[in-house]
């Protein structure tokens, strides 16, 4: 007997990522296609409210609040240092996101260790009956 822990939502954990990762390849490749992006990047904010499961932190900064373009710097928005403010402006809508940068080591409360609770693994274990009986 074996205690294995099924994750609530795994497939939309998988869904979120590719979302993720198919608007990132679209912006990257040429960002005339910022719109395809921008439908994707909605598309995985609408996955993670229906399902409701939190975005990853660092997903969540890079991707604009009002025309949820995906926040490349350089490419869709650019990135400014002001009196301790890092400013990121969307080019597309001109909508700013602020983050103070008072403290050096200050982290989100769901990057530091004791937001962790357990650990999925969602490798896949390819083990067939013959590698067993070997």
């Amino acid at each position: 007997m074996s205690k294995i822990k099924k994750c609530i939502g795994r497939e939309g954990f998988q869904r979120i990522n590719y979302l993720y990762q198919l608007s990132n390849l679209f912006v990257t490749e040429n960002p005339v296609n910022h719109v395809a992006a921008s439908m994707y990047s909605n598309l995985l904010v609408n996955i993670s409210r229906k399902t409701v499961q939190r975005m990853e932190i660092d997903m969540k900064r890079t991707i604009c609040k009002s025309c949820r373009c995906l926040l490349l710097a350089g490419i869709t928005c650019k990135v400014r240092v002001k009196k301790k403010k890092v400013i990121w402006t969307c080019l597309k809508c001109r909508h700013s996101k602020v983050y103070e940068t008072k403290d050096k080591n200050y982290k989100c409360w769901t990057q530091k260790d004791e937001s962790l609770v357990d650990v999925f693994d969602y490798s896949v274990n390819y083990t067939t009956d013959k590698n067993k009986k070997k």
